[in-house]
């Protein structure tokens, strides 16, 4: 089983702790309906760790046995689904039932950060989380079918959700 051993890596405990701050900034932003801070925000990386590189190099990169290891902690497995959930809804899509929000706030749209959908898919995908990226998936087919791009710094992104 692999796991991040590059000396960049913030490892388990740290990204756990990254994680949970991040959590409590998206309640706390949604409580406020303040769905334009998700938007404005940078915390893909560390709210959606995939097992490829990022601009911060490897620091919040999960192999399989980061991701056996972050699992077996239940406090983690509830915000990352937490997390996932506040952001979909800051996207006005709601997670659970595969479908738009019924009655959205100002703001919660979608922004055109087609990496931030694909990041959040993967990530879900990674942790072995097949109902939540069965409806992110939904999300990006029906923003494809719409005729959004989703291109981000010269890649195409769809692969993931065909």
């Amino acid at each position: 089983m692999r796991f991040n051993t590059d000396a960049s890596f913030i490892g388990i405990a740290g990204l756990k702790q990254t994680h949970q701050r991040q959590v409590a900034d998206f309640q706390r932003w949604a409580a406020q309906s303040d769905w334009e801070q998700f938007h404005a925000s940078h915390y893909d990386w560390w709210a959606f760790p995939i097992d490829a590189p990022s601009s911060y190099g490897l620091k919040y990169t999960v192999y399989e046995g980061d991701v056996v290891e972050l699992k077996r902690d239940s406090a983690f497995g509830e915000g990352f689904y937490r997390g996932v959930f506040l952001v979909a809804a800051s996207w006005g899509w709601d997670l659970d039932n595969r479908t738009h929000l019924v009655d959205p706030q100002p703001g919660q749209s979608w922004r055109q950060w087609p990496v931030r959908l694909y990041k959040a898919a993967r990530s879900v995908k990674l942790f072995g989380y097949q109902d939540l990226f069965e409806s992110l998936r939904k999300y990006a087919r029906e923003l494809l079918e719409q005729g959004e791009s989703f291109s981000f710094a010269g890649y195409d992104l769809c692969g993931l959700f065909e």
